[in-house]
């Protein structure tokens, strides 16, 4: 029996790789896909992926190039890390400007996995009250929204709360489960 892992290592882009269904079913959330085989043997091989304690999931039949499994990613942060809330008590300059710098910031950081109004709570009106609450999420991107915001405003930084974390995800090129736990299993029939 191969490992997610081990099935990580053995995709690659030209094995023709394919979601095949995707079901929920007692609380197992499971992907069925098929690719060629990579030892070279003119046949496909077929694998069930069965999740549990899935927390997000964008996995649709489709197919893909790349298959990924990761502890440390930012789709993990919002699972995993501790998170904090970022008051401003200061009106900026030009506020336009810091959201823009906030956008390519968080775009670096966390490119197309989330958006920045996932946790940027502010706007340039809300900026010109001079007070309020910035943004609030991981710490490890609010702490990069406070390096960019400089002294361009004042700031405060509360701590939230600590997620139970230990979750993980696997990619499918640009779709995601984030999971706690996973088991791989090769089919011998159709899928």
């Amino acid at each position: 029996m191969l490992s997610v892992e081990q099935l990580a290592d053995a995709i690659y882009e030209d094995l023709n790789a394919q979601i095949v269904r995707v079901s929920i079913e007692d609380n197992t959330y499971r992907v069925a896909f098929r690719c060629d085989d990579w030892q070279g043997a003119a046949r496909q091989r077929q694998f069930t992926l069965s999740f549990q304690g899935v927390r997000e999931a964008t996995v649709t039949p489709s197919f893909f190039e790349v298959l990924l499994a990761e502890t440390d990613h930012s789709l993990l942060w919002n699972h995993n890390d501790e998170h904090v809330s970022m008051f401003f008590s200061s009106k900026p300059n030009n506020p336009m400007e810091i959201v823009g710098r906030l956008y390519e910031a968080h775009t670096q950081l966390l490119n197309v996995w989330r958006p920045l109004s996932d946790y940027l709570h502010a706007n340039t009106t809300s900026m010109q009250n001079g007070y309020g609450l910035l943004a609030k999420g991981p710490k490890k991107v609010i702490d990069e929204y406070a390096r960019v915001v400089g002294s361009a405003m004042r700031y405060t930084i509360i701590r939230d709360y600590v997620p139970a974390g230990d979750y993980r995800v696997v990619l499918f090129d640009n779709s995601y489960i984030v999971y706690r736990g996973v088991s791989a299993a090769e089919q011998t029939g159709i899928v």
